[in-house]
């Protein structure tokens, strides 16, 4: 949400200076209008009205007022009443046109300039709405993910993960046209959402130091599910957010395997969403990096290898490659998030 405000600001600025620019160049073609038609006792003098509104109610009162004092004096002292008879207006004319034309500019100008606070307004609440939305959400993302990850930095470590890999993917031909920099963004805000689903796992599950038997794996990968309908719950009151769009698709699609034994669904290859593609190999690597209570952490070396050595079967072979080809940052990611960094493995 906060890279679509700052889009929307970006865009409404951009339109200024094109409407600003079009507004001058219309009122030198009425102008040349007025002059070829024969002068200002003509009714196309009137067009003027059309430039001064658009720049009015676009850039607001203190640029209007500019370009209408600008307006005024092209079709003012120095065009004719009538060119054919060579017959000048009377100074009070024209004087009273500029005066309207200021009045209709500073009218027009002051609802624009409404216009724009509350445009802005709007944006500032909508902005602090979803952060605190989003804020009461990772709050319960952290208070599950401390129950199995003892640091707690999980979810920054993917989430800076994923959106570094999703800026090299954008590079890539196969990828160039999904990821632009609103995935990049929202991709960086849904990835912490992956595992919300593990607060509904017991802790003699979630939390066992040993092997999980058949039955209690099933029950371990509900979490996707669970998860997801959470934020399919969350969705139906905010149906607009793109956020909730993709960490449905993170939530529910991790842990499937682009050889298709993943799970829940056992999706194979692009069936799976880009973004759970992505957000699989960052798991997988933070979870062999990580201590848990069941396992010890590995060096990144190892962590490496066994992703090299999973990667036709567990992950997109293009999205394992440029995360190969790119290990070091993914190192430099996890240790910048490691709570001891005199410990770093």
């Amino acid at each position: 949400m906060e890279f679509i405000n700052r889009t929307a600001i970006r865009l409404h600025k951009i339109n200024k200076k094109y409407y600003l620019r079009t507004s001058y160049f219309l009122s030198l073609l009425i102008a040349i209008l007025v002059y070829i038609t024969g002068g200002t006792a003509k009714v196309y003098a009137n067009f003027m009205y059309i430039s001064i509104a658009v720049c009015s109610s676009t850039n607001g009162k203190t640029k209007g007022v500019f370009h209408a004092l600008f307006s005024s004096l092209l079709i003012g002292p120095l065009m004719p009443l009538d060119v054919s008879l060579n017959i000048n207006q009377d100074p009070a004319n024209w004087m009273l046109r500029s005066l309207i034309y200021l009045i209709v500019s500073l009218v027009i100008g002051y609802h624009s300039d409404l216009s724009k606070k509350h445009f802005e307004k709007t944006l500032k609440q909508n902005a602090d709405l979803i952060q605190s939305n989003m804020a009461t959400i990772y709050a319960l993302v952290k208070l599950t993910e401390f129950r199995d990850d003892e640091t707690g930095l999980h979810i920054e470590r993917v989430a800076d993960s994923c959106r570094y890999l999703a800026e090299k993917l954008q590079a890539h031909p196969k990828f160039q046209r999904y990821i632009d920099e609103s995935y990049i963004n929202t991709i960086h805000k849904a990835s912490p959402l992956h595992d919300i689903g593990k607060v509904c796992i017991p802790d003699s599950i979630l939390l066992k130091p040993a092997r999980l038997t058949s039955s209690e794996f099933e029950i371990m990968k509900t979490h996707t599910t669970l998860g997801a309908k959470a934020l399919f719950d969350l969705q139906d009151k905010f149906p607009n957010n793109i956020l909730f769009d993709m960490g449905i698709n993170i939530v529910l699609y991790h842990h499937e395997r682009w050889d298709g034994a993943g799970y829940p669904h056992g999706l194979i290859g692009d069936e799976i969403p880009l973004s759970a593609q992505i957000m699989a190999i960052v798991d997988v690597y933070d979870a062999l990096r990580s201590e848990r209570i069941y396992k010890k952490a590995y060096p990144h070396s190892k962590a490496m290898r066994i992703i090299a050595q999973e990667s036709e079967g567990h992950f997109n072979p293009d999205i394992s490659k440029t995360f190969l080809d790119n290990e070091a940052e993914f190192e430099r990611i996890f240790n910048h998030y490691s709570l001891d960094k005199s410990t770093k493995i």
